[in-house]
């Protein structure tokens, strides 16, 4: 693979050092364009210089930081494929992984050559010599006085130096005594002969040169001897490296000339084949390494096992047959161990969750210069704990007018420990928080000075807990900053031996129950909401002290999302109908809801369309507008939502965005999301939000008068094209904060001032914070068009989408396997962003195809609308035909080696793909699956979607027909069952409320009965997203040695 050559000083021209750019001149030869200084015309077509300048930047995206130098990858016609030169001699490799290891020991593993020479008989005494020490292989100068006291039998050994250091190392096996003792008579006695004149080789001693076996009276012999300073095997070759060889050493070398010493013993002077191949495992990792190398493999990796390694060990490495248990068992903690490692990298960095621009200030009001200050909110999961961490960083940015100049460091984070809810006043002075502690929830107020306020609201006994939901929660400020707006469950009193009739408390709301009502069933919001069944809105008047307890919502009505009306006189919020009985809220925009306006006197009013879904209230700096998100009740639990605006001064409403049927290829697709926080230019003119598109996900704005939608975020002229998907946090006072992020780079922070709408190119972005790296892999976005027999004749000249994410090398010789990652919903989304567990999976070596089949959000209503009825044939096709397409275009990717794997409605179609295409899919992971919908209609919180799934309307009082369960059960994988042979993994919730655990364990029963293999994980706290960090973690540890058992 690799050679040395005499003399290696000038580096390639594909290794600069840190401080050097790419040489990037005009060509003047063949072209007036720009060539890639690491690509030959055949690979990368000269172009101009700015494509030419981002091509350079994919080249040190995937450059190999060694020391001081970025070694790039060289697609030169040095070799016939693309490789690296190392820094330290000519070696080239094409296997990353490869020359990684060989950058490691490169500049270790060059041996010493110890030339002695003899200056003259006349001028020396016999015994003088003069000893030189050369670090690689490089030969020594010979002067021109001794060039005659060098035979030809003497030049050849020169020449054959290489050969001779090589088989030097198998020369190392000495017993324990020997290392303690020193050498014996017989170890420095020659070795053999080299030539037909009986040149002599052998070592040296460095502690004594009157001892040299050079032979005084013949002038004609040179001893050339060669120390390997990686090997400790006597104290003669140690002097140098380790002059104090201490037990450890000792242990190592004897284990090692343990292992070695069923070998038979290399004559260094006959010239040999070279064995430097030959590879024993490590007795402690299981990992194969060369034998030179495993000395030194022992002494850094396994320092403390082989001091208390006992002599049996040595025993059981001589029998193989007896080291086979262990063996196995040894190399599946180490794979488990690097699985653990490579999750925990990807898992680590942090998330930015939420913003705000807490201070404003002018320093230079001439030059239009000042200092914002903006608060991030951020999330990070930490495995050791096996907890998520959320804190806070603070950063300062110098302006002037609307660009930012620079951005001084964060400092120190801050970890919001028990922080349910914060939230900053209008004048950016004060914070407020609701903290949980030891079973108490407090409001607390912090200003410049420290706690300023704080109030105990379950020793106040007003309410029960207070919300933090996504659904229902809540924290807003009066404009007074006096008052503290947020939603907690209505109180509730457990009935008590006086207690027999009913009553009200001094707000007007039932609290008292009966004896006999204590065991009677409470509705709740389904999964993710548990215990949640009556908020109400609740008021913390700082000034006295104490909370208040809005009355006046009418009793079917959940209140939730709630924002003060201008100048503090009411409060507008989102009313659910909780009639005739409450249906799972999390994940589902279908429920019927509506805007409602009540003032201080109790007066509740509707300011919406009734029979609709109602989300994400806004209100504008001006506090003339609101705009809110409506869609339809029922049918697509997740669908295209209409942009509605509410005028609060003519009391009228008009839709501000439509639904998108369809879309044009990169076009505006519609609005999927809630809206950020704070989403309105300061003019009060523009809307800002993030909607899903294709299969990423970008910035939009809506023009308050004319509704025109634009996109932001423009890739290429914000210079974001390395980034799949911008997520807007937060917009106030015209600064724009954003989460950036793609799948081979983690979530940075960007911010930037707005600009015009006929300047939005003119917007400069600046990277705040978050990790600011690079992932060692690939991916690419795809677009996928179902042929004619797989066509939806109501729906056609539908696309859909898929990500792909591969290595740049594969780990192995052969081709790599394919994970095909299916999302659940299945109204949702994969979108171009960082994920943890697709990450993790292709740095472990897999390619990683997720897949947005026809039903997935970004791609239109008409795309929705089409998977109605028919779930488990057109998306479990359309996750086929991308599978397909892959392999097709990509043919590194192994055909033989496919899995499965997905959770909820992913999960329903891994098992269908098992199920229909068994000779094809050769392991399946299913993360709470749907396995019989008939089976799941009595049980799941979202009962409609059981009905909507298979094309039937659904109604409150509805009641399953023989037709209608038939149709769920022939559209559910239980049916394939008996075809599945690819091994089942299902990893299940205990207390999931949308998807029964008692689904998964029905297809573990069919598969056990038909001897299929089939593993069940239990997580007994668990509900349906699996979200604790552990529960992650294991889950991907075990889908990983699934995966490598069943596809290796």
């Amino acid at each position: 693979m690799f050679s040395h050559t005499s003399q290696h000083t000038e580096l390639h021209k594909t290794i600069l050092r840190a401080e050097e750019q790419p040489a990037l001149q005009r060509c003047e030869d063949c072209c007036s364009l720009y060539h890639c200084p690491f690509c030959g015309p055949e690979m990368f077509k000269p172009t101009i210089k700015s494509k030419c300048l981002k091509h350079l930047q994919g080249h040190r995206r995937r450059a190999i930081r060694h020391k001081e130098f970025f070694i790039f990858k060289c697609h030169l016609k040095c070799r016939t494929a693309p490789h690296f030169h190392c820094v330290s001699c000519t070696s080239t490799f094409m296997r990353k992984d490869g020359f990684l290891k060989h950058l490691a020991i490169c500049e270790s593993k060059k041996p010493k050559v110890m030339v002695v020479e003899l200056k003259s008989d006349e001028s020396l005494p016999a015994g003088d010599l003069t000893v030189s020490e050369a670090g690689s292989t490089e030969e020594m100068p010979v002067s021109e006085g001794h060039k005659n006291l060098m035979t030809e039998d003497a030049q050849k050994i020169r020449r054959g130096k290489a050969n001779f250091e090589q088989d030097l190392c198998y020369k190392r096996a000495v017993s324990e005594e020997t290392v303690s003792q020193g050498p014996s008579d017989s170890e420095m006695a020659d070795q053999d002969s080299t030539g037909e004149a009986g040149i002599t080789e052998q070592r040296v001693r460095t502690d004594d040169p009157s001892k040299s076996s050079v032979d005084e009276e013949d002038p004609s012999v040179v001893d050339l001897s060669v120390v390997d300073h990686n090997v400790t095997e006597t104290a003669d070759s140690n002097s140098a490296a380790n002059p104090d060889p201490t037990e450890a050493d000792v242990t190592i070398q004897t284990l090692v000339n343990e292992m070695f010493s069923r070998h038979t013993p290399v004559e260094s002077s006959m010239p040999q084949r070279c064995r430097s191949d030959a590879q024993d495992l490590c007795p402690f990792c299981g990992l194969m390494l060369h034998r030179k190398n495993l000395q030194v493999h022992l002494r850094r990796k396994h320092p403390d096992q082989v001091s208390n390694q006992e002599k049996p060990v040595s025993a059981q490495v001589k029998n193989p047959k007896q080291q086979r248990l262990p063996l196995r068992q040894q190399q599946k903690i180490a794979m488990e161990s690097e699985i653990r490692d490579v999750f925990r990298h990807c898992l680590r960095f942090p998330v930015p969750i939420s913003a705000s621009v807490v201070a404003d200030e002018p320093l230079d009001t001439a030059n239009e210069k000042r200092c914002v200050t903006v608060l991030t909110q951020w999330s990070q999961c930490n495995l050791d704990r096996g907890v998520k961490l959320r804190f806070s960083q603070r950063w300062t940015l110098l302006c002037k007018h609307d660009t930012v100049e620079h951005v001084l460091p964060s400092g120190t984070s801050s970890h919001t420990e028990k922080e349910l809810l914060s939230c900053h006043s209008p004048s950016g002075t004060l914070q407020g928080v609701i903290r949980e502690e030891a079973g108490h929830q407090y409001v607390e107020v912090w200003g410049q000075n420290g706690l300023e306020k704080g109030l105990d609201l379950t020793a106040l006994n007003k309410h029960g807990k207070v919300y933090e939901d996504a659904q229902f929660a809540c924290l807003a400020w009066s404009p007074c900053e006096k008052k503290l707006l947020y939603v907690a469950e209505k109180k509730r009193v457990e009935p008590s031996a006086h207690s027999s009739v009913a009553s009200a408390n001094e707000d007007g709301g039932l609290v008292l129950l009966e004896e006999q009502d204590k065991n009677i069933y409470v509705e709740d919001w389904g999964e993710g909401l548990v215990g949640k069944s009556c908020p109400v809105l609740c008021v913390a008047d700082l000034n006295k002290g104490s909370v208040i307890v809005y009355a006046g919502i009418p009793p079917h009505i959940s209140p939730g999302q709630a924002l003060w009306a201008p100048n503090g006189r009411g409060v507008v919020f989102v009313g659910q109908w909780n009639e005739p009985f409450r249906l799972g809220l999390k994940f589902c925009s279908n429920r019927r809801s509506a805007l409602y306006y009540l003032d201080m006197k109790g007066n509740c009013e509707c300011l919406s369309a009734e029979g609709m879904s109602v989300s994400s209230p806004r209100m504008s700096p001006d506090s003339c507008w609101i705009v809110y998100l409506q869609g339809q009740v029922f049918g697509p639990h997740h669908q295209c939502l209409r942009m509605m605006l509410y005028d609060m001064k003519n009391r009228s409403t008009s839709v501000l965005v439509d639904v998108v049927r369809r879309a044009e290829k990169g076009q505006f697709a519609g609005i999927y999301e809630t809206l950020p926080c704070q989403c309105w230019s300061a003019d009060s003119e523009r809307i800002f939000f993030s909607s899903a598109c294709e299969n990423n996900k970008a910035l939009f704005s809506v023009d308050r008068t004319t509704g025109r939608v634009t996109q932001v975020c423009g890739l290429d002229t914000l210079r974001l094209d390395d980034f799949g998907s911008v997520q807007l946090l937060t917009i106030q006072k015209d600064l724009m904060v954003m989460r950036c992020s793609s799948p081979n780079q983690p979530p940075c922070l960007k911010v930037g001032f707005l600009s015009s709408v006929d300047q939005a190119e003119d917007m400069q972005l600046c990277n705040v914070g978050g990790a600011d790296v690079y992932e060692g892999f690939d991916w690419q976005p795809m677009l996928i068009t179902p042929p004619a027999q797989e066509e939806n004749h109501q729906y056609s000249g539908l696309n859909f989408g898929a990500i792909l994410l591969k290595p740049y090398n594969p780990t192995e010789r052969r081709k790599t396997p394919l994970v095909v990652n299916i999302h659940g919903g299945p109204h949702s989304h994969f979108a171009a962003d960082w994920n943890a567990t697709a990450a993790a999976l292709t740095k472990l070596g897999y390619a990683v195809l997720m897949v947005n089949y026809r039903g997935s959000t970004g791609f239109g209503q008409d795309g929705i609308e089409s998977l109605l009825g028919n779930v488990g044939s057109q998306d479990v096709k359309d996750v086929h035909r991308a599978v397909l397409c892959t392999l097709q275009n990509e043919t590194t990717l192994d055909p033989d080696r496919v899995a499965v794997m997905g959770g909820s409605h992913g999960g329903f179609l891994a098992c269908h793909l098992v199920g229909q295409y068994p000779d094809f899919y050769r392991a399946c992971a299913a993360r709470n699956p749907v396995i019989n919908a008939a089976t799941l209609l009595g049980t799941s919180d979202i009962v409609d979607w059981r009905y909507s799934s298979v094309g039937l309307q659904y109604a409150f009082d509805r009641l399953p027909t023989s037709q209608s369960l038939i149709s769920m059960l022939e559209k559910s994988p239980i049916i394939h069952a008996a075809q599945i042979r690819a091994p089942v993994l299902l990893m299940l919730g205990g207390r999931d409320r949308r998807v029964s655990p008692h689904q998964g364990l029905e297809l573990y029963r069919a598969l056990k009965s038909r001897n299929t293999p089939v593993r069940l994980l239990w997580y007994s706290d668990e509900g349906h997203s699996l979200s604790k960090v552990n529960t992650q973690s294991d889950c991907f540890l075990n889908i990983v040695l699934w995966f490598k058992e069943h596809l290796n």
